[in-house]
């Protein structure tokens, strides 16, 4: 059927008719049933996709970002590097021409006009998926609301007040502005400003006595703006009339004062300026400051109503680049390029939001010894507190020499994990299973994975003892309908009820199949994949578990200033009865993941 193929479609028309013979009788014809995955995640391509017929449907997780159908062409990226983020399903019967590398490759180079298209393709869409990102980060920044951003609290004076009434009033709040009130602004009376700037002009400059009333210095051409209103807004209005402040209202009352220094500090929270300043650091303290700034961004792009899966993604890449770089400022070069150091738990997952436990390790080369190890373990957890990272109540970190330890002694406690499974071990070993390598020689990390995941056997005894903590917590169900209203104040740890049972147990079934990936949204759509999951289930259970980590989050930023997660508790008074409703159908989706598992794990028996 190969001698079907259209050469009409660019770049393919750029080959000569002895070029295009040796392509047809090179080709091979793919035929791919409807929901069938064609190139899964991070899986390297030998041939280059080109859809004769039918519709492929290009997802990341479980969120469709393209569509291909005839005459397109799918995966550059896959083709020409290790693997991509993102998997192809069919989303209808699909018939695609196989080209293979060898020949795509030997074309190209002998054709330039071929090759410089194939060249241009492949390097317009690396740029594409850079810019994705960054697109929609701006975008949502650009959405920001005045809310999102500090407000200094209003520091009224009465406008008989003294000039150096206004400057104590301004001592005593810490404030570098006083509003004056003239009368009652409900019975028309006016409210105008008095800043410190004035007031050094006024006095020092222009030698006005210091026992002169507010009223006449005072300025009451006030520029103000509604909380809910732009920032952009507020950064035009603060540029075109030349000042650093505007009042803030809310229902026709003054909230505050927006300083042009929180303003731009709202703006300035992108994750190019965080991933800077993290490159740029030369100390720890460095780190620390960027590590602030990470708290400030997620806040800005929650509140504009981004999605919690990109957030994380951000969240993870500044994250480890913190990790990286404190780790390259501590730890001497021998050490770097002899050991791998690793992240675990959410980190590892890629699923961590606010800052939670440290979970992270140390492998090290088999042979290899450092002197100063103590010191360098100890100082990076160290650092990681003071940025804000608890230290792990399990001790699961890098100033324990259980977790910092040569590769031999990974895979010993690995075979002791699976082959003499307690309680202890189970858990090190789920934990385990999510590790991501974050500085050092990642090889190491790959080689420990693949021992694991090579010593696994169809044991049915060791996999229900593994997947039975999914079902240690109890999923409440008795909180809604008629129970509601006498239930106020209740509240439910959404990470036990919810989080957790999604997280393990769809780990367990992937532990099972020995896969690779450790991101559990992506561990879903790799077990639809191969037919573990129907794809029903599989879309409800990652919206369900993309909800309940907005819900977490959004109870970590209300309880958090730092930016650590200190509460893991929905109360349910404060939900709107959407959201009210939707908590429900995803406990009850639990409920009924909990069900499945119990039954393909026999945990019941």
């Amino acid at each position: 059927m190969s001698d079907a193929f259209d050469f009409s479609v660019s770049p393919f028309d750029r080959l000569t008719p002895e070029q295009r013979q040796r392509l047809a009788a090179a080709l091979d014809l793919g035929v791919y049933a409807r929901d069938g995955v064609i190139l899964s995640r991070d899986e390297p391509a030998d041939c280059l996709f080109v859809v004769r017929q039918g519709l492929v449907h290009e997802r990341r997780g479980g969120e469709v970002v393209a569509v291909h159908g005839a005459h397109d062409s799918f995966d550059l990226q896959a083709l020409f590097s290790d693997g991509q983020a993102r998997s192809f399903v069919a989303a209808e019967d699909t018939l695609c021409d196989l080209v293979p590398r060898p020949i795509l490759l030997e074309l190209a180079h002998e054709n330039a006009a071929f090759g410089a298209v194939i060249q241009q393709a492949f390097a317009d869409r690396l740029s594409a998926l850079a810019n994705e990102r960054s697109n929609r980060e701006t975008a949502a920044l650009t959405m920001a609301r005045i809310r999102q951003a500090y407000l200094h609290p209003p520091v009224f004076v009465e406008a008989g007040a003294s000039l150096r009434d206004a400057a104590a009033a301004m001592k005593r709040n810490q404030a570098s502005s006083v509003l004056v009130r003239d009368g009652d602004p409900k019975k028309g009376g006016r409210i105008g400003i008095l800043t410190g700037t004035d007031l050094r002009d006024l006095v020092v400059l222009e030698g006005q006595p210091v026992d002169s009333p507010v009223r006449l210095l005072a300025r009451y051409e006030l520029l103000a703006l509604d909380r809910d209103d732009l920032l952009f807004n507020a950064l035009i209005l603060m540029t075109k009339h030349s000042v650093r402040r505007l009042v803030i209202t809310e229902q026709g009352a003054v909230a505050g004062l927006l300083e042009q220094t929180d303003l731009l500090a709202v703006l300035s929270n992108h994750s190019q300026v965080v991933a800077l300043k993290v490159d740029r650091a030369a100390t720890p303290e460095d780190l620390g400051r960027a590590s602030q700034d990470i708290v400030g961004l997620i806040r800005t792009l929650h509140g504009t109503g981004v999605k919690v899966s990109f957030i994380a993604d951000l969240v993870t890449e500044l994250n480890r680049k913190i990790f990286r770089r404190l780790f390259e400022l501590l730890a001497p070069p021998d050490l770097l390029a002899n050991a791998c150091l690793i992240v675990m738990g959410s980190e590892g997952r890629g699923e961590q939001l606010l800052k939670t436990d440290q979970d992270n390790g140390l492998i090290l080369r088999d042979g290899y010894d450092c002197p100063s190890l103590p010191q360098v373990t100890d100082a990076f957890t160290r650092h990681l507190v003071e940025f804000g990272y608890p230290p792990c109540p399990g001790r699961i970190m890098v100033s324990n020499p259980d977790w910092t330890r040569p590769l031999a002694l990974y895979k010993d406690s690995l075979f002791h994990w699976i082959h003499r499974p307690d309680e202890a071990a189970q858990m090190n070993l789920a934990i385990f299973y999510d590790a991501a390598a974050v500085a050092g020689d990642a090889a190491l990390l790959a080689e420990a994975k693949g021992y694991l995941l090579g010593r696994l056997q169809d044991n049915q005894m060791f996999f229900t003892a593994f997947a039975r903590p999914a079902l240690a917590f109890d999923t409440p169900s008795g909180l809604f309908g008629g129970l509601f209203e006498r239930r106020r104040g209740e509240a439910v740890d959404i990470k036990k009820a919810g989080i957790f049972p999604i997280v393990h147990g769809v780990r367990a079934l992937a532990l099972e199949k020995h896969m690779a990936e450790t991101n559990t949204t992506e561990r879903i759509w790799a077990l639809a994949d191969q037919g573990v999951l129907d794809r029903g289930m599989a879309g409800e259970l990652a919206d369900a578990f993309t909800f309940l980590s907005t819900l977490r989050l959004k109870a970590g930023l209300d309880g958090s200033v730092s930016g650590t997660q200190t509460d893991n508790l929905v109360r349910m008074e404060t939900l709107g009865k959407l959201d009210r409703d939707q908590f429900k159908d995803c406990l009850a989706l639990v409920k009924k993941f909990k069900e499945l598992l119990a039954y393909h794990f026999h945990l019941n028996h």
